[in-house]
């Protein structure tokens, strides 16, 4: 696990483990892996994060990726990916791209997967071109907006909202 080549397929460098037993409170920061199997109460910011079964972190999370087996109650920013393993619980909000959820697994709190810019941008360009432009208010009984000539220059009222055609 140590020393091996971060850049081999399928490897990740590990440079660091909170063991089981273990309890750390504070900010740590990693270039390269952290494994918590322990608790630890504080920040973490490192590559790659990966909370064994048996931990509870109780911390906000900067990292790449993130694959949880235990508790985390905090939010956590995985750029890449967030994996939440069979039984994780995750309390807290998430940003990332990709999400995998194991099955009786727990999130509870907002989720932001960078889709917000894409659906309003999306939403923008649905928008019909001849669309009317909204003058004078709302819509009345005959469809027109207030303040608008019925076609024709018949009565809106006497004739059901319908100008004469």
């Amino acid at each position: 696990m140590f020393g091996k080549d971060a850049s081999s397929a399928g490897d990740s460098k590990l440079n660091s483990i909170i063991g089981r037993g273990s309890q750390c409170e504070g900010e740590i920061v990693v270039a390269g892996g952290l494994k918590v199997d322990g608790r630890f109460k504080g920040k973490i910011k490192a590559d790659s994060v990966f909370v064994g079964k048996e931990a509870v972190i109780e911390a906000t999370v900067e990292t790449n990726v993130a694959v949880i087996g235990g508790k985390v109650r905090g939010d956590v920013t995985a750029r890449e990916s967030l994996e939440l393993q069979a039984k994780a619980e995750l309390i807290g909000n998430v940003n990332t791209k990709n999400l995998i959820v194991g099955e009786s697994a727990i999130l509870d709190g907002y989720c932001d997967m960078g889709q917000q810019e894409r659906h309003s941008k999306k939403d923008a360009d649905k928008r019909p071109t001849d669309e009317p432009a909204k003058a004078g208010g709302p819509a009345g009984p005959s469809g027109g907006g207030a303040g608008q000539a019925s076609p024709g220059g018949g009565n809106p009222a006497a004739s059901g909202g319908q100008g004469k055609r």
